[in-house]
């Protein structure tokens, strides 16, 4: 590649003209990177595919009461190409999902996911505006390639908050077994109507242990979402995705403009064992000069989740995020995760609008690029009328 270029540049000198500035290097791990000889600038190119079928074990509360057909399919979860790197002293980051996901009756594109300029301000403090993640917990910071499930717990977006991605302004910065981030943004993500509002947040992490490869993590964090009429409605998933199990209205749908929550992470890593946990408290407001609701609501939500890897694997910590990374291959035969994970969600101001879900599954991560999953997860809700369901998952999953 260096030869090709540098041949180039010579004919284009031996025939008079000024040589423009040339990538003189270019790399590939699965992706594309490419940098100028000058080192001013640099490309990457990436991408993803999720491919999931979910497989419902007991469906008999999905679908309507006349349904005969199964609520089991094959679907994209994921389809992403992303677009980053650096022009000077300023980074860009361009993400893009083309997979259709399922939003009640309708189809909807996912669209733009992280599109932002940044650059390091007070030293190394990375200054980030556009669209990105607010520091709203371990999981939630987690790549999608990453989290040990395949899909995040309820104390995430997923669950307790309203978008997984906003537009704002977004700070973090990391020290030795410390890291932090703030935010202030609106709490609506592109892909949604234009709409007024802000929202606020910080977190931070410590390690307070680290020594002969093992770890203790302890986060907390705290948001408070503005919005202009009102949040969205809380019926998250519990089992599986297209056509799956939701837990129902666990609020009055729609008619608060204001969630305060808080929220507190405990995790740690000891050789090829690892745990975490989240706790997350929501309060809801009608703060409107015409309030539809007079009372507050109250939601409460946490998990637990293990993995063991039964190879000679541990699950790699990210200092700088303070969240967990997937296993760095050491061999041929790659690496075999066994996993669990308990989940609650809880109304605490309405007596019974509760749900819950506990999952078991293992993962096969068989190159740096590419794992496969496969999970059992059952879930009930109280929420109105009760219902349950199961299913057995698997994904397919390609990064690069």
């Amino acid at each position: 590649m260096k030869l090709v270029i540098k041949s180039l540049a010579l004919a284009i000198a031996a025939a008079g003209l000024a040589a423009p500035v040339m990538a003189d290097t270019a790399t590939t791990k699965g992706g594309f990177q490419i940098k100028s000889d000058d080192g001013n600038f640099e490309a990457k190119l990436g991408g993803r595919i999720h491919f999931d079928g979910n497989f419902y074990t007991s469906e008999k509360d999905l679908g309507s009461a006349t349904a005969q057909d199964s609520n089991s399919q094959f679907f994209f979860r994921r389809a992403r190409i992303t677009i980053e790197g650096r022009a000077y002293d300023y980074t860009y980051k361009f993400e893009n999902d083309f997979a259709n996901s399922a939003d009640g009756s309708a189809k909807t594109n996912e669209g733009i996911r992280e599109m932002w300029i940044g650059r390091q301000v007070m030293g190394n403090k990375n200054l980030r505006l556009g669209q990105a993640k607010p520091y709203r917990g371990m999981e939630e910071l987690t790549s999608s390639n990453e989290i040990t499930f395949m899909e995040r717990p309820l104390a995430t977006a997923s669950g307790i908050y309203n978008n997984q991605f906003t537009t704002g302004a977004f700070l973090d910065g990391s020290g030795e077994g410390y890291g932090y981030g703030v935010s202030v943004y609106t709490p609506r993500s592109v892909d949604s109507a234009e709409t007024q509002g802000l929202g606020v947040n910080a977190r931070g992490f410590i390690v307070p242990l680290r020594t002969n490869g093992n770890l203790i993590h302890i986060g907390l964090s705290a948001s408070q979402d503005n919005f202009e009429t009102n949040t969205t409605s809380k019926d998250p998933r519990i089992v599986g995705r297209e056509n799956g199990l939701k837990t129902g209205a666990l609020i009055a749908a729609a008619t608060f403009n204001e969630q305060r929550t808080i929220a507190a992470e405990l995790a740690a890593r000891f050789g090829a064992f690892s745990m975490q946990g989240e706790f997350a408290k929501a309060n809801f407001k009608d703060n409107r000069a015409v309030p539809v609701n007079v009372a507050d609501n109250d939601l409460d939500t946490y998990y637990v989740q293990a993995s063991y890897f039964l190879t000679d694997h541990t699950k790699p910590y990210d200092f700088k995020k303070g969240v967990f990374k997937s296993p760095k291959l050491n061999g041929e035969e790659g690496a075999i995760e066994l996993k669990a994970r308990y989940d609650v969600i809880e109304n605490k101001d309405i007596k019974g609008n509760e749900a819950s879900a506990y999952t078991v599954g293992v993962n096969y991560y068989a190159t740096p690029n590419t794992r496969f999953m496969v999970e059992y997860v059952k879930g009930e809700t109280d929420v109105g009328t009760d219902k349950d369901a199961s299913a057995i998952t698997a994904r397919a999953q390609f990064n690069f």
